[in-house]
């Protein structure tokens, strides 16, 4: 299975022209790599680090903030989605975008494939407080997919939590595992 960074560097490597890549193997250029890398990769993760002793529900509140306790989905519970563990649980953290008209049973199975970690409700709300600025940057939501992030509903339908900002607008639902995303939208994956 790939490493977080060597995934990095081979999504960095799609990005450059030829000549680039060339360049990359002059051994002069090697000091500049690095640190271009470094500074590359420190910018994709963002750590997070979350008390799951706190419950799912306090979790979730504090990520969304006072103003915006009613934007909590009320089928979240901790009976239908539980965290990893009980104690303080650190992550490194970064969305990867939905394929146009992708499921998130589709997305799964692809970035799992890619050897990506899903991440789960926990690291969700933990993202969602820790990092508010990267879930505002995507336009739709961030969703976990993860398989302890999938509620299935008496009719058979899953569902998926996602986390969506909006100026000061927070709101954490849940989303149909089968409906289909755009690139808009982005999965939590984590790196332990």
């Amino acid at each position: 299975m790939a490493t977080a960074t060597a995934r990095s560097l081979e999504g960095l490597m799609h990005d450059l022209t030829d000549e680039e890549l060339l360049a990359l193997t002059d051994s002069n250029n090697r000091p500049l790599l690095k640190k271009f890398l470094a500074e590359h990769i420190a910018q994709m993760w963002h750590p997070v680090s979350y008390d799951q002793s706190l419950g799912l529900v306090a979790l979730i509140k504090r990520a969304v903030g006072e103003r915006n306790l009613g934007n909590i989905n009320s089928n979240i519970t901790p009976e239908r989605f539980k965290l990893a563990g009980t104690g303080v649980r650190r992550v490194l953290c970064r969305v990867e975008p939905y394929l146009d008209n992708e499921t998130s049973e589709q997305a799964a199975v692809r970035l799992t494939a890619a050897g990506h970690i899903l991440g789960n409700t926990g690291d969700l709300a933990g993202f969602l407080h820790d990092h508010l600025e990267q879930v505002a940057k995507w336009p739709g939501w961030v969703l976990a997919i993860s398989q302890d992030s999938r509620w299935t509903y008496p009719d058979g339908r899953v569902y998926v939590p996602y986390a969506s900002v909006n100026g000061a607008y927070r709101d954490f639902g849940l989303y149909g595992f089968r409906g289909r995303l755009d690139s808009n939208y982005g999965v939590l994956v984590v790196s332990e």
